[in-house]
């Protein structure tokens, strides 16, 4: 796949895709595959994007921040009537933090990054809510601004309906209908959740 066909300003020199092997900090990430290591750094530093992989399974969600990276792995021995995912954060550093989510028990309204990171993969892999992924970053992004997150903030509980809902307004504010009604997806689902 072209780094140029995925989205819009992301110059396709500087990336590419390959198997890294590091040692950092101990730690010893040949086993772990990389995709779209860029060239360049962030303001927090150089990230890696980590996919799938035989030892964490496979990848429902990835995404890199200032000073972190994040995944949502579908364990092998996944079940779907006992939805537990396992995620890990990548810190600047490559220390990684892992947790296990059931997301059957995840609350919208009080919990950290992580935990609704995976809740909304979930909903978009599962297909009962296609856009909930997308429109969760991009509702955290509101938020913190589109790269100010830190690997700290993943930590921090949130009322994740509230942030929603800002960033809804955001949009309906500055007349962006469909990212307005691509939120709006979202929020009338996990609205629909709260009142079952």
């Amino acid at each position: 796949m072209n780094v140029n066909g995925i989205g819009a300003g992301y110059p396709a020199a500087g990336y590419e895709t390959r198997r890294t092997e590091r040692n950092a900090a101990g730690r010893n990430c040949a086993d772990q595959m990389c995709s779209m290591i860029p060239a360049t750094q962030s303001s927090g530093g150089t990230f890696e994007l980590h996919i799938s992989n035989d030892k964490d399974g496979k990848a429902i969600g990835s995404m890199c921040g200032t000073d972190y990276s994040l995944t949502v792995y579908q364990p092998n021995d996944f079940d779907p009537a006992n939805p537990v995912y396992k995620v890990k954060a990548w810190d600047k550093d490559g220390n990684v933090t892992e947790r296990m989510v059931d997301v059957s028990k995840v609350d919208t309204k009080n919990s950290d990054y992580i935990d609704m990171f995976a809740y909304s993969s979930h909903l978009s892999a599962s297909g009962k809510c296609p856009g909930a992924q997308s429109a969760f970053i991009r509702a955290g992004a509101n938020q913190h601004g589109a790269d100010n997150r830190t690997h700290d903030d993943l930590f921090g509980m949130e009322d994740w309906i509230s942030v929603l809902k800002d960033a809804m307004q955001t949009q309906y504010d500055a007349g962006n209908l469909k990212d307005y009604l691509d939120y709006k997806q979202f929020w009338d689902f996990l609205d629909k959740q709260d009142c079952q």
